[in-house]
């Protein structure tokens, strides 16, 4: 429990105000999107769950369904587009993930948020961070998800497993993270969350 009590504390200092003018800071990503995306970008969250596994921090992830028409297969975490009857985006986040694996709001407690990821398929994410109470059943629903994995917070703590590179797409070189956990890659947004969060706990970002 004490792993999981300094997580909260770290959490519980973070200016909400700053989240947004941090996560488009590059004046370059920022105008790219505008020109593409002139009516703005779809508000989208995703549940970022820590669980505590006799001891061990991990975060769980998700396998997508191979036979979805976007990012079949991919890595992701639970979550999806917001809908009009979401009051914020801790709302979206706990709904999509009750739908994806199960997991109900009494499963969960959220001890903060990350700065919103913008993406060029246009969706700003906002990554709310939560944490697993006792061991709740995991439920998946096969019509999304393909299955569930979880990966020691260790693992992408230490620097020597975070790659980074550039990823060019229209002609547009953008800079991309990547993970390596056995037979699962680890990149995109998903990727840059999770190199969000540990920098987070690094007190790298505020």
């Amino acid at each position: 429990m004490k792993a999981l009590n300094e997580l909260i504390e770290i959490f519980s200092d973070v200016d909400h105000s700053l989240l947004i003018k941090k996560s488009l800071h590059n004046k370059f990503i920022r105008s790219t999107l505008k020109k593409r995306f002139p009516k703005g970008l779809k508000s989208a969250a995703i549940l970022l769950p820590i669980i505590d596994i006799e001891g061990s921090l991990e975060i769980l992830l998700t396998k997508r369904s191979t036979h979805l028409t976007t990012h079949a297969g991919e890595i992701c975490f639970p979550g999806g587009g917001s809908e009009k009857n979401d009051t914020d985006v801790s709302m979206t986040a706990l709904r999509e993930t009750k739908e994806e694996i199960g997991l109900k709001e009494s499963d969960i407690k959220i001890i903060g948020k990350l700065p919103p990821v913008p993406t060029f398929t246009g969706y700003i994410i906002h990554p709310v961070v939560g944490i697993l109470l006792g061991s709740p059943e995991i439920l998946i629903d096969r019509s999304e998800v393909e299955s569930y994995f979880t990966v020691p917070l260790t693992f992408f703590m230490n620097h020597k497993n975070k790659k980074e590179g550039l990823w060019e797409t229209n002609d547009i070189q953008l800079p991309i993270v990547e993970y390596q956990y056995q037979n699962h890659r680890i990149w995109g947004a998903t990727a840059m969350i999770i190199s969000l969060f540990c920098d987070r706990l690094r007190g790298e970002v505020k």
